[in-house]
């Protein structure tokens, strides 16, 4: 009995050891990455720190589009992180500010002042983006808003001189908006997702499958897309940070002129017409007083006499009783 118990102890203990072992064994292999595992969207071959191979004959797992992805994300992560990026300093971006400028002016002519902020802004490189004039509530006033667009550098310039042209500096307001860190993002982007671009055009050259072209296809149609809507953006912010905006609002002082001769003539006929006018109103007035209120008229009289002589009639009769 001893001896069975002894030896039934023998078998346990050294499946017990056996699996730590086994255990350990797998653990120390995983971590040194010499052991692939092989199934269904994985695989590794030995000795690849576990980034997948970019053909498309290998037959022991990963789909098309798991594949094109890692080879993608290395491609990209080998372009964007150079093993020198966290030795050297990041160069510093240069600013991208957008600067608009507004006023509000007073002015002799509003037409003179549109020819001369135009002259201004073509004197400092830019030039007359759009105008537009109306006459205002005064009959002589005329208003109108000019916008113009100068280089940046020229800015502070070309807004000193154009106040000048006015007679009144009502109001006037400048701003600025720093895009600098949007525009270093947009380049950042840009640059990513045209290394993802030709990571797609690598995978094409090694597609083999009808399904696996159109598939790259659609993902390069995708990429272009975005890489499109990330230059305009960027084409956007650059026309806005080279060229700064002046909006200038004009308004005319209001003038007294004298436009008509004096008429006297003029002046006394319109005068006796005005009166033969009036008269005519008056006996018009005449006429219907005759006709239509003077007999309305009389018949309220007679009716009020009457009334008068029946109430008489029934008084006296009464006093009489």
């Amino acid at each position: 009995m001893t001896k069975k118990v002894l030896i039934v102890s023998g078998i346990v203990l050294g499946v017990i050891a056996l699996s730590v072992g086994i255990v350990m064994l797998e653990n120390n292999q995983a971590r040194t990455g010499l052991v692939g595992e092989v199934g269904p969207g994985k695989y590794s071959a030995p000795g690849s720190l576990g980034v997948p191979d970019l053909g498309f004959s290998n037959p022991l797992g990963k789909d098309f589009k798991s594949r094109a992805q890692d080879s993608v994300e290395n491609e990209i992560y080998s372009e964007t992180v150079p093993s020198e990026t966290f030795s050297a300093p990041l160069p510093q971006a240069e600013k991208k500010v957008i600067k608009t400028g507004n006023l509000f002016l007073k002015v002799d002519s509003a037409e003179r002042a549109s020819r001369e902020i135009g002259e201004i802004a073509r004197s400092n490189g830019g030039e007359v983006f759009s105008s537009n004039f109306f006459q205002g509530s005064g009959k002589n006033v005329k208003n109108g808003n000019v916008t113009v667009k100068v280089p940046v550098g020229n800015f502070e310039k070309a807004y000193s001189e154009i106040k000048k042209v006015a007679n009144l500096v009502v109001r006037e307001s400048t701003s600025g908006q720093d895009v600098t860190e949007e525009f270093v993002d947009l380049e950042a982007q840009l640059k990513n997702k045209k290394v993802e671009e030709e990571a797609f055009l690598k995978i094409m050259e090694k597609a083999e499958k009808i399904q696996d072209i159109l598939d790259v296809q659609t993902e390069l149609s995708r990429v272009r897309g975005e890489i499109e809507m990330l230059e305009g953006r960027k084409k956007f912010l650059s026309s806005q940070t080279d060229m700064s905006t002046i909006v200038v609002s004009l308004s005319e002082d209001a003038v007294i002129s004298v436009t008509d001769k004096w008429r006297p003539l003029q002046v006394a006929k319109e005068s006796v017409s005005v009166l033969i006018k009036k008269i005519q109103d008056f006996a018009d007035f005449l006429i219907r007083l005759i006709i239509l209120v003077v007999p309305i008229f009389v018949l309220y009289a007679v009716l009020v006499f009457v009334l008068y002589l029946i109430g008489r009639g029934i008084y006296n009769k009464f006093r009489k009783q």
